[in-house]
């Protein structure tokens, strides 16, 4: 009889200290963050699938192979798709909060700004969690349109970052255009026979997700910079020299008394 009733405890206590754990996590969370979280599931998911897929010439055929059928493959590589999209989409609205505050008191092409950005973000998730749900060997052509759909949004996001976030870095923007031709050398590459389909496919997908989780980053700082720009100096304090009584020390440039 112990040995059930010790069994449920450590099972309790474990659950306990995990649930506990998450919470600090997720109260402690930021964007920062957020997007690490991102990129480790997503490679451990994709990386999970490719470990444990049946078929050991998967790489032969295209990626999307990995979540063809009802293994624990296929359910690996969809499920990270589709969670990771479902993240992307949080972290669009997460990425772009301070971005929208900022705009809010700007002018309404601002605004504009911030939500053709948001709205291109939480596009690429959606996208992206498509694929999962319409598997290529359950639905061909829907999966088909909405990966070529993601890879749309990704190349209409690079080529209007700067319009988007002026205040962006631009060594962003080029890093962008780089990867974009990147992508699209590999894609002549694969037209000429240099590559198969499936290393066209893992060029453009980790150079998309690494392009995301910099822009993250990169929103990061330019919220950081907002902040600081709407910060209030506090008045700066100064002794006299008979009474000591502290005054407000004039700013730069403002006449003074004598």
């Amino acid at each position: 009889m112990l040995f059930p009733f010790a069994s449920a405890l450590i099972v309790g206590v474990v659950g306990a200290v995990s649930v506990y754990f998450a919470y600090l996590s997720a109260v402690n969370m930021n964007i920062y963050r957020l997007a690490a979280l991102l990129a480790v599931f997503l490679s451990m998911g994709v990386l999970s699938s490719m470990l444990t897929a049946e078929d050991p010439l998967w790489w032969q055929k295209n990626l999307s192979a990995l979540g063809m059928g009802s293994t624990l493959s296929g359910f690996a590589f969809n499920f990270t798709l589709i969670i990771g999209g479902l993240m992307v989409t949080i972290v669009a609205s997460f990425a772009t909060r301070e971005l929208e505050i900022a705009a809010a008191s700007k002018s309404p092409k601002s605004r504009r700004r911030v939500r053709l950005l948001q709205s291109g973000l939480v596009l690429m998730g959606i996208l992206l969690a498509c694929v999962g749900l319409f598997p290529v060997d359950e639905n061909l052509a829907v999966h088909n349109t909405v990966a070529s759909g993601m890879v749309t949004v990704f190349a209409a996001l690079i080529i209007s970052m700067a319009y988007l976030v002026p205040a962006i870095s631009r060594a962003f923007v080029v890093l962008g255009f780089v990867f974009l031709g990147v992508i699209v050398g590999a894609a002549v590459a694969f037209a000429q026979g240099y590559y198969n389909l499936t290393a066209t496919e893992l060029i453009a997908a980790f150079l998309i997700f690494s392009w995301l989780i910099i822009l993250i980053r990169n929103l990061g700082a330019v919220d950081a910079d907002h902040l600081d720009e709407a910060r209030v100096p506090h008045p700066r304090y100064r002794r006299t020299d008979t009474a000591g009584i502290p005054t407000i020390a004039p700013s730069k440039g403002a006449p003074v008394d004598r």
